[in-house]
């Protein structure tokens, strides 16, 4: 019986026979109803043990692949029949625009892989083995404690470890806020407009009611949310999303009023705050309030959303009911990568990776305002100078989606402001362009191709006007 049989080392013999066994069944060089050698002759055969053998023969039989029967040896099983399988595609990578302007991107090429992996091998290497089965579900103590100290440092956070969780990035804090709030009765949350629509998208899961409150250039208009009738809001006050707009003192004044006076929860998406280009950032709303506010953060934009690295500080009276759902999902990051970003953050790797990319994105941003002023001087762009986007408003007359499509005709990735964000109130038709992710070279190309697909539509616009008839 030939079975092209040459044993590797390293791979027990028996999972080598099997394997060869079931090929040549699979193929048909074994047809149904042969009969196989004797365990002791296939054995001397293939230079191996009977014992060998007979445990391969044993478990092919408990498969399906052969039968045995006393006086007639061991023999090929019919095997049900079966369709052919046509090739199995193969999955590739997402591809990717080749000038990508698109927002919530970070410089992926500056990523600290030397020193990432420094921290994870460190990580790797002095966890006990019994800290690699499951993990806390509030998570890992190194990285709590850390957050703790770094947080209040940087962002002027109130909170002991104890009362820190991490999680997955900012979706899965929300959705976790969201049913949390839900089981305790809360029935009507309030996001901002325009916004991030995954805040709409989580809160509608949880089976909440969401409604819209205006911003303006001094953020969210608190003023509208007594008629809003909420139970919670959630709110991105350092730097709002997509505007780019800051919460001003007196409405983060009237928003803590407000979150005391109705005994509800503002909800504080501390969205890419870590990078602002002309002074310190403002501090956290929680500070105000930490007994009326839930701070959300992440690394998706300090160092990579690959991580899946969030945490949240809930309020007292919320933490208990946002570590059952916790407990509940067992959805918590991977315990060596807490472990490796509790270390990085302690050896201070976070900040200087922060410095470093302040400069590194202020020159960035400098670049795609020069080229879009330049070629779009008709154009309004609105935000601080902060983040890693900026908020374009198309010239009067240029179709948003039109244009955008244009644009990725020639390879631009950009976001439209009513198709990516949630949007109620009436606005212009606008771009929210980043400016993290492609080099300086391809940023100024980039831009250059986008502004060239709004002019060609605004003209476009012009002489379609032209031909509607005017009687």
């Amino acid at each position: 019986m030939n079975l092209d049989l040459e044993f590797r080392r390293g791979v027990p013999y028996r999972r080598q026979l099997e394997h060869a066994l079931r090929l040549a069944i699979r193929s048909g060089r074994l047809q149904p109803d042969t009969q196989l050698p004797p365990s002791r002759v296939l054995a001397e055969q293939l230079g191996i043990s009977r014992g060998v053998v007979v445990d391969s023969y044993a478990q092919l039989i408990a498969e399906g692949y052969l039968w045995a029967r006393q006086g007639s040896g061991t023999r090929v099983a019919r095997l049900p029949e079966r369709s052919a399988q046509p090739e199995r595609p193969q999955l590739k990578p997402p591809s990717r625009f080749r000038y990508d302007l698109r927002p919530g991107l970070v410089d992926l090429h500056a990523f600290p892989r030397n020193r990432w992996q420094a921290a994870l091998l460190r990580a790797i290497r002095e966890l006990p083995d019994r800290r690699l089965t499951y993990g806390a579900h509030c998570g890992a103590a190194e990285l709590r404690n850390a957050l703790a100290d770094h947080l209040a440092r940087q962002r002027g956070v109130v909170a002991d470890p104890d009362q820190i969780v991490v999680c997955c990035a900012a979706s899965h804090a929300l959705s976790v806020l969201w049913w949390a709030l839900r089981a305790r009765g809360a029935r009507r949350v309030a996001i901002e407009d325009p916004s991030w629509r995954w805040q709409r998208l989580t809160a509608e899961h949880a089976g909440l009611e969401v409604v819209p409150v205006r911003v303006d250039r001094e953020g969210l208009v608190v003023s509208e949310l007594a008629a809003a009738d909420v139970d919670a809001v959630v709110t991105t006050p350092a730097h709002q999303y997509p505007t780019g707009v800051i919460l001003s003192a007196e409405r983060r004044r009237a928003l803590v009023a407000w979150a005391r006076e109705r005994d509800a929860l503002i909800v504080e998406d501390d969205y890419d705050v870590e990078y602002r280009f002309d002074r310190d950032p403002v501090s956290a709303l929680q500070g105000l309030a930490p007994d009326h506010v839930a701070f959300v953060g992440t690394v998706s934009k300090t160092l990579a959303p690959a991580l899946r690295l969030g945490w949240i500080v809930p309020p007292p009276w919320l933490f208990d009911d946002v570590e059952q759902q916790l407990l509940v999902t067992g959805v918590t990051p991977p315990t060596l990568e807490q472990v490796a970003l509790a270390s990085f953050i302690a050896d201070a790797g976070l900040e200087r990776h922060l410095r470093r990319m302040r400069t590194r994105y202020a020159a960035k941003r400098a670049v795609l305002l020069e080229t879009l002023e330049r070629k779009l001087p008709d154009a309004e762009i609105s935000g601080i100078a902060a983040g890693l986007h900026v908020l374009v408003w198309l010239p009067p007359g240029v179709d948003e989606q039109r244009a955008a499509a244009r644009a990725r005709g020639t390879g631009v990735g950009v976001h439209e402001l009513h198709r990516h964000c949630t949007t109620v109130a009436a606005r212009p038709a606008a771009f929210v362009v980043g400016f993290a992710l492609p080099r300086e070279s391809e940023l100024r190309k980039g831009a250059h191709l986008l502004a060239d697909a709004v002019t060609d539509d605004k003209q476009v616009e012009k002489r379609e006007r032209r031909l509607v008839p005017t009687g």
